[in-house]
C-alpha cells in the first residue's frame, strides 16, 4: 500500500514507533519501473510503463526506495527479497494492469497516440501474451542488528 499513500515516510516512521525492540516487519511493494511487456512496438510498451510510473501510481518505484527508507526510519534491513511475477494470460494481467482503462489515460495524457493505443490493446488481445514485474519484499527489525 505505500505505493499509493502521499508519504510513505510517514507510514515507516508509524511502523518503526510501534513495533517493540527487535519487533520485525515485512515490507512488499512493486517497483513498477520493471515492468516489461511483451510488444512488437517497443516505443508503445515503453510509453505504457512510462505513463503507469509518471501518473498511475504515485510511488511507482518504492520497490526499490524501500531498503533505503526503511534504514532512515531506524530499522534494520535484515533481506530484500525480489520477486518476479510473469503473466502469460492477458486476463489475468489485466486485473492488475488495467490496460484498456489505462491505456484511454494515456492517450488523454498525450503518452500514446490513439492509433497507438489502438494497435497496442488489439496486440495485446490477439497475439501471445508476455508481461512481468518485480515485487521487492523487505524484512527489518527494529533496534540495532545483533
Amino acid at each position: 500500500m505505500l505505493q499509493h499513500v502521499a508519504d510513505p515516510v510517514t507510514v515507516l516512521d508509524e511502523i518503526r514507533r510501534i513495533l517493540r525492540p527487535d519487533g520485525i516487519v515485512v515490507l512488499a511493494e512493486p517497483d513498477w519501473d520493471t515492468l516489461v511487456i511483451d510488444h512488437p512496438d517497443v516505443d508503445i510498451a515503453c510509453a505504457y510503463k512510462r505513463f503507469v510510473t509518471d501518473v498511475v501510481v504515485r510511488n511507482s518505484r518504492i520497490g526499490r526506495q524501500l531498503p533505503r527508507l526503511a534504514v532512515g526510519c531506524g530499522l534494520h534491513v535484515a533481506d530484500v527479497l525480489p520477486i518476479t511475477t510473469v503473466f502469460r494470460d492477458v486476463t489475468t494481467a489485466d486485473r492488475v494492469l488495467g490496460f484498456a482503462r489505462v491505456s484511454n489515460r494515456a492517450v488523454a495524457a498525450g503518452y500514446l497516440t490513439r492509433d497507438a493505443a489502438d494497435r497496442w490493446l488489439t496486440h495485446l488481445a490477439t497475439e501471445p501474451f508476455f508481461a512481468a514485474a518485480t515485487l521487492f519484499v523487505v524484512v527489518a527489525v527494529a533496534g540495532t542488528p545483533t
